[in-house]
């Protein structure tokens, strides 16, 4: 699950913008038969003088095979599913620069030939084919194709206005691409075949963050609202007919409690709306909410999610609100109980479950000579943390190999 969280990034002193990664964070990328899947981590270091890197991870024991020097400014990673390669997003690194994306190779690990794009690219999305690599620009409200056989960049696709593409996700037949808009509140479809931008969908107050069921008749798109309680509300939109139906309200105590971030399960039966103290389920054949889950007063006011390919369990990460530590908690998809808190070292903020769904992978950031910044791996099948691993400073987005 790519992280489409609460917590803001800088961006070298342009601007503090969401830092989100919505659709590519836990796209297919290739590897060798029989072997483990690889979990890609880019680490942002933009509060230090130390380059940024991106570091595969080798999950079947856990460690690092190289780390990957890029630039500071690191945000986002997607993994072609069709072919060698994993792409990292840079934010500008200078005031009137350019943001960039970075080809990887995922069988030698060379960097090659930056592609440049707008200011600040919060959000990747790529077609289920691989052919094309969609980057959202916070910054500009525009959309750069890129054409991953040659690295081109295709013309940009206007969205909306500034601040602009916050989200992005590809139905699962890869016609159609929907780009979230922070500011003026709407989803811009686009189809993917013409890079054509259709008509904006109006959805609720600030939006962030969207998924669209596995059968891809419906996008479900979180609204934070205004700021005020219980001004949260998740939107579900058409597909076919691109038109936005009633809004879901979700309830929760104060902004910026509000939930931010959203999984579904794999049968697309249920939407969970997460936030730093609730986890709302949402119906997908009623779209009704259910009990809130309150996992307060564990967490505080960041958070982050992953669910379990089984569906089973959703995991929700976060800083503690009472200053006791950093944790994550399991919910059980069945039950609604909530499990025992999962303690990690640093600040939980992203996380992704790796293929098989026997390891959940949870990055901590921190500032430098603080809160630890590191990889913990947590055993699904126990809900135990392992050794932490050391990928670079400030990881912030994470990609997992099928």
């Amino acid at each position: 699950m790519i992280k489409h969280g609460s917590r803001l990034a800088s961006a070298a002193a342009l601007a503090l913008v969401p830092a989100t990664m919505a659709g590519p964070a836990s796209m297919a990328g290739p590897q060798a038969p029989g072997a483990a899947p690889v979990a890609w981590v880019v680490n942002q270091s933009v509060r230090s003088a130390t380059k940024g890197s991106v570091t595969p991870i080798d999950t079947a024991t856990n460690t690092v095979i190289k780390k990957i020097p890029v630039s500071r400014n690191a945000i986002a990673v997607a993994l072609a599913p069709g072919g060698g390669t994993a792409w990292v997003a840079l934010n500008a690194d200078r005031l009137g620069g350019r943001g960039r994306v970075i080809p990887v190779s995922t069988s030698t690990y060379d960097v090659g030939t930056p592609v440049k794009v707008g200011i600040l690219p919060q959000t990747m999305a790529i077609t289920p084919n691989g052919k094309t690599l969609y980057v959202g620009d916070w910054d500009s409200g525009f959309v750069t194709p890129i054409r991953t056989a040659t690295g081109t960049a295709g013309r940009r696709i206007a969205t909306g206005p500034i601040p602009g593409a916050v989200a992005m996700a590809i139905t699962p037949d890869g016609k159609t691409l929907y780009v979230v808009n922070q500011a003026p509140g709407t989803v811009t479809p686009i189809d993917t075949a013409t890079n054509a931008a259709g008509r904006n969908i109006k959805v609720g107050a600030a939006p962030f963050a969207i998924v669209i069921t596995p059968d891809g008749k419906t996008a479900y798109v979180l609204n934070l609202g205004q700021g005020g309680p219980g001004q949260g509300s998740v939107t579900p939109i058409d597909t076919a007919t691109n038109t936005a139906g009633a809004p879901i309200p979700i309830k929760h105590a104060a902004f910026p409690l509000a939930p931010n971030m959203m999984v579904i399960t794999p049968d697309g039966k249920t939407l969970y709306a997460v936030g730093n103290t609730t986890v709302t389920p949402i119906s997908t054949a009623t779209n009704t909410a259910g009990t809130t889950i309150h996992v307060a007063p564990r967490l505080g006011t960041d958070s982050t999610v992953a669910i379990t390919p089984d569906g089973r369990t959703v995991y929700v990460g976060g800083l503690s609100l009472r200053n006791t530590g950093n944790f994550v908690v399991p919910v059980s998809t069945a039950t609604g109980a909530v499990g025992k808190a999962i303690v990690v070292r640093g600040d939980p903020y992203s996380m992704a479950v790796a293929p098989g769904g026997k390891t959940l992978y949870v990055l901590c950031d921190g500032n430098p000579g603080s809160a630890p910044q590191d990889v913990v791996p947590v055993s699904t099948a126990t809900n135990t943390a392992g050794r932490a691993i050391d990928t670079g400073l400030q990881p912030v987005a994470i990609a997992i190999s099928r």
